[in-house]
Parts: structure tokens; C-alpha cells; sequence
């Protein structure tokens, strides 16, 4: 979420229709922890709205894959739903 409103905008002037490899957004930057998960995750949802739907709409779009806030931390998703042996992957954190 932190970097990827510039990478899909830079995405979209590209005027493709989806990406050319499985791709994926993860929104894990934009909660402040604070008072506990709960409570952090959903002031996030307010004060992040336009942030996250702006990415929920163009992972949509695109059929980029889209883990909202609250899902988990990128690092360990990935490990666990995207990584495997002779793989190569690159994303931005």
C-alpha cells in the first residue's frame, strides 16, 4: 500500500488490460499499530479509504490479487501462498 499507488499508476498510463505475470498488492504499511489490531486496523479503513479502495478497484481491474488491510504482513503471505523452490519474485516493501 505505501508504494503501490504509484507503481499501479504508473501501471495504468502502460494502458494494458492486466499484467503480463501474477501479480499481487498487500496492504500492511498504513496501520499505525497503536491500541490493538482491531482497533488499529479499522482507524486505518477510515483514514486510508480513498488509499485502499483506489487499490481494491485497480487490483480488480487488472486481476491483480489484493490482500486488504488487516490480512497479514507481505513477508509472511508470501512465504506462505506465493513462494516456491526455483522461483524468482520481486516486489516492493
Amino acid at each position: 500500500d505505501a508504494s503501490a499507488q504509484m507503481a499501479i499508476l504508473q501501471f495504468m498510463l502502460a494502458k494494458r488490460e492486466t499484467t503480463a505475470v501474477p501479480s499481487s498488492i498487500h496492504c500492511d504499511h498504513l496501520i499505525e499499530a497503536f491500541q490493538g489490531s482491531d482497533i488499529d486496523v479499522a482507524t486505518s479503513l477510515v483514514t486510508n479509504k480513498e488509499i485502499f479502495d483506489f487499490l481494491s478497484a485497480a487490483a480488480q481491474k487488472y486481476g491483480i490479487a489484493f490482500w486488504r488491510p488487516g490480512s497479514g504482513i507481505i513477508h509472511q503471505i508470501v512465504l506462505e501462498n506465493y513462494a516456491a523452490p526455483g522461483t524468482l519474485m520481486l516486489g516492493t516493501d
